[in-house]
This record gives structure tokens, sequence and C-alpha cells, in this order.
């Protein structure tokens, strides 16, 4: 039914070891900053974000601090051949059909802690944060052709792009060394128009779906468990 189905084939496999070299390279990058922060006077908790996991993505979420008030965050990701569209889907066709988005992205900015500011440690506190986000995309889908009934073309998009987010949300101390986050995520994506069909029909690694409406367009759920090493 699908034309070129063997150029769609082996484009699944070399996105596919792709991302086997992208995880190595995750877990490589969190050791090393890891290992490197425990030995200095830093606070170092490292955890899993559990919402991105709904668009086949696995993030890895990290804080560094040496005061109560504010720290430093480094998030690894990847995006696995999502068909994610967002929780909002208004199945618009688009001439678009088997879409999938694939990518690393990585996240690093800063939190401040109003409540803790006075460098006082407490067991639950607020945060705002900032982020900068650099997110590679791929995306592969099949484009229906108008004038021949049931013929598809594959086509695809990739590209690297930088973009600001911010969060808000809460941080529970749950143990001395367990540590609770949740909150919210919004980022302001700023990319070339190459989308495949409907903009708010993509998904971006590190940011989640446009959506229909700007206003809830690339909000990310935030709950990580994070483990805390001890200094």
């Amino acid at each position: 039914m699908y034309a070129h189905s063997n150029e769609i084939e082996l484009i699944g496999v070399i996105v596919e070891r792709n991302q086997l070299y992208a995880m190595r390279l995750l877990f490589l990058s969190v050791f090393f900053l890891t290992s490197a922060t425990c030995h200095a006077q830093w606070k170092t908790s490292v955890g899993v974000n559990i919402p991105p996991i709904i668009a086949k993505s696995a993030e890895i979420s990290s804080e560094f601090r040496r005061n109560p008030g504010y720290s430093l965050n480094f998030n690894l990701g990847h995006t696995f051949k999502t068909g994610h569209t967002g929780l909002i889907d208004h199945k618009v066709y688009d001439r678009i059909s088997e879409r999938r988005t694939s990518g690393t992205f990585v996240k690093a900015g800063v939190r401040l802690y109003p409540t803790s500011m006075s460098a006082k440690q407490k067991r639950n506190h607020f945060f705002l944060g900032a982020f900068l986000i650099l997110s590679h995309y791929r995306q592969t889908a099949l484009f229906e052709e108008l004038e021949v009934s049931d013929t598809y073309t594959p086509v695809s998009s990739k590209g690297t792009v930088l973009f600001p987010a911010a969060t808000i949300g809460f941080q529970h101390n749950l143990t001395r060394f367990l540590i609770l986050d949740w909150g919210v995520q919004k980022s302001f994506v700023l990319r070339e128009n190459n989308y495949l069909g409907r903009r708010d029909r993509n998904y971006q690694p590190g940011a989640g779906s446009a959506q229909s409406d700007p206003f809830i367009g690339y909000f990310q759920g935030i709950l990580s468990l994070k483990y805390q090493f001890s200094n």
C-alpha cells in the first residue's frame, strides 16, 4: 500500500542505532557530572522525570546545590519514535500519517527557592526555574499524494534548536536521601517552519507538543523522584 517501504525500513534502522548511541552518551554524561560534584562541596541529587514517559521519552534530572535558596539544574533525555501529538488531539487531517519523532535534548538552568533564601533548609518549599533547552529532532512520516489514490511518499525533517523554558512547582524532602519534585514546565520553542503537516501535531523533544492553543502548547509536567547523595 505504501510506496518506498524499503527506504522507510532503512531510516528506521539508522534512527534506532542513533538512539542507542544517544542513550549511552546520556548515561555516561550523568555519571561523570555526578562523580565530579560529589567530590566538591555540592549537594547532588539525580532522578527520573516521569510525565515524559507518556510520549516515549526518558529524562534524567539532576540538581546541584550549595545553598538552600538556589541550585543549578542539568537534565538529559531522549525521545524514542513517538507519535504523541498532545493530550488534546483534534484529529485534523493534514495529509500526514505515521508521523514519528525522535531526538536527544539537554536542559541547563537555575532554580530559586524563595522561601529558603535565608539559607535555612526546609522540608517543603516552592521553586521557580529558568532553563535553556537544546533539542535535536528527527521526524519521519508518510505524505499522501492527492493525484494518486492510496499512494504515500516518505517525508522527513530534522534540525537542532535552542529555546528558553520556565518551571514552577514544589519540592518535598521525603527522607534524608529521597526528594520529590512536582510542577510544570512551559517552553517557548523557536523553530524554523519545517513541521510535518500542521504545527500543532508536531512533537518537540524536551518541550512537548505545540497543541492547538498557544497558551497550553509546549506545557510538560514535572514529577521527579530524586536520590540525594551524601556529602
